[in-house]
């Protein structure tokens, strides 16, 4: 048998359309899309009754993450296992600046922890330090395929919170070398003053967590980083958004020519703050922004398909629920949940299926604008001939419930547990091979290859 995968008569999704139709994969590479292909000895898959989408690019994950004293369960292996299950192909992970460190010693930190990676992967730099002239090593990071960094607006505590004044010069550079700048959008101000009340009042148990992290504190945030981006003419990045009001502010920044893009989360978009009145159910949402009220998920779902929204990061954080329990205080404990798994599952069942979006929006939120945005387009996000062979092949019929049970995550649970799906991945093709087979993923450890990235080109998206 040569080498080569024909997948047979699936549904093939882009955004600008539905078309039913063969892909022919040779040597990781997409070679031939069209009907009634003729097989050439390749492996043959049906995927007549099934959609058959690009690969999912996930651009925002945390495996391996350490937040001293906390270290997720979920590595560069487990973490890249659940991936494939949920027909991710490639993720975006980050390497830590660590105080005084160099950026490019910070990547090649993060590069030897990757290794063991099953997707394809790239990474974002986290900036915590730019004092020892860090920022000349941006054009050699370039050289390298690294074109995106993370800054945080908040966790001083933890080393992680960058000044305004050093927002702006990061932001200065990265429009002159075309990077991306990703923030966590919290006023550190107003959640530390928020929280230390809470704490003054006893009151740290996780039905708190929600209120202890107002939503002012994002959407001032978001504002006060588009006047930045606006004046230095970088491309900024809000995270993780779940208010509303933060994904308008970016829509009404970009008709007036800021160079913004939103991010939402799978959580956003199908829980609420209701869940924190359950202290044993809080303890599954613990991430940071927190959940908010339900009225904010219509909008995050409109803004999807009205601009103020590019993309749908999973966030993945595989802390363990033990690991949450064992630090029963919204200051102790370490924010974030696993995702990745249940991330187009659930796009699709809570937007195709309750017609909040079509499949051909679903292509771009989940893959294809993430791809362009941060430079892995046209080799990612789409199917197309020349681009990698990056395929998921989702079944629409039947329906199950998540559950702990069945996660692949090392974190042993979903928050999502209880929750009813529509339909399944059936496969997850990488670079032309079958890596997940519907039951089992069937790739080794160090399957995914390290895919350098682009810089930013507006004329891309």
């Amino acid at each position: 048998m040569s080498d080569g995968l024909l997948v047979h008569d699936g549904t093939v999704v882009s955004p600008r359309g539905l078309r039913r139709a063969d892909v022919r994969c040779r040597d990781g590479t997409i070679v031939e899309i069209g009907t009634h292909l003729a097989p050439a000895g390749e492996q043959m898959l049906d995927a007549g009754d099934s959609y058959v989408l690009p690969g999912i690019v996930d651009p925002h994950v945390h495996f391996a993450l350490e937040a001293k004293p906390h270290r997720t369960a979920d590595d560069f292996a487990s973490g890249s296992t659940a991936a494939l299950a949920g027909g991710v192909t490639t993720v975006i992970d980050f390497a830590h600046q660590h105080a005084g460190e160099g950026f490019e010693e910070a990547l090649d930190r993060r590069l030897a922890e990757a290794v063991s990676c099953r997707t394809d992967y790239s990474l974002h730099l986290i900036v915590t330090d730019i004092s020892g002239g860090q920022m000349a090593e941006m054009s050699h990071l370039s050289e390298r395929g690294v074109t995106s960094a993370k800054l945080y607006s908040t966790y001083r505590a933890a080393g992680f919170f960058c000044d305004d004044y050093v927002v702006l010069e990061f932001m200065r550079a990265a429009a002159e070398l075309g990077w991306v700048v990703m923030v966590h959008c919290e006023n550190d101000a107003i959640v530390e003053g928020t929280r230390a009340s809470f704490v003054r009042q006893e009151k740290v148990e996780f039905r708190y967590h929600g209120a202890s992290r107002p939503a002012v504190a994002e959407v001032e945030t978001v504002e006060r980083m588009l006047c930045f981006a606006g004046d230095t003419g970088a491309a900024v990045y809000p995270v993780h958004l779940s208010v509303g009001e933060s994904a308008r502010l970016i829509a009404a920044a970009r008709r007036r020519g800021v160079t913004a893009f939103g991010e939402t989360c799978p959580h956003f978009l199908v829980a609420d703050e209701r869940v924190y009145e359950d202290d044993a159910r809080a303890a599954r949402f613990i991430h940071t922004p927190p959940l908010r009220a339900e009225r904010e998920q219509a909008i995050l779902w409109a803004e999807l398909g009205a601009g103020g929204l590019q993309t749908v990061g999973s966030d993945h954080c595989g802390y363990t629920l033990a690991q949450r329990t064992d630090f029963a205080d919204i200051v102790k404990v370490a924010p974030g949940v696993p995702g990745i798994e249940t991330l187009l599952p659930l796009l699709y069942t809570y937007g195709v299926v309750a017609e909040r979006m079509r499949m051909e929006d679903l292509a771009a939120v989940a893959s294809e604008n993430a791809a362009r945005i941060f430079g892995l387009y046209p080799r990612k996000g789409v199917v197309a001939e020349g681009s990698d062979a990056d395929l998921v092949i989702y079944k629409p019929h039947g329906t199950r419930t998540l559950d702990d049970q069945t996660v692949r995550s090392a974190a042993r649970y979903s928050p999502f547990a209880g929750m009813p799906v529509r339909g399944r991945v059936a496969a997850t093709i990488l670079r032309g091979r079958i890596a997940f087979d519907g039951t089992d993923v069937i790739v080794p450890e160090g399957t995914g290859r390290f895919v350098p990235r682009q810089p930013f080109d507006l004329a891309r998206v």
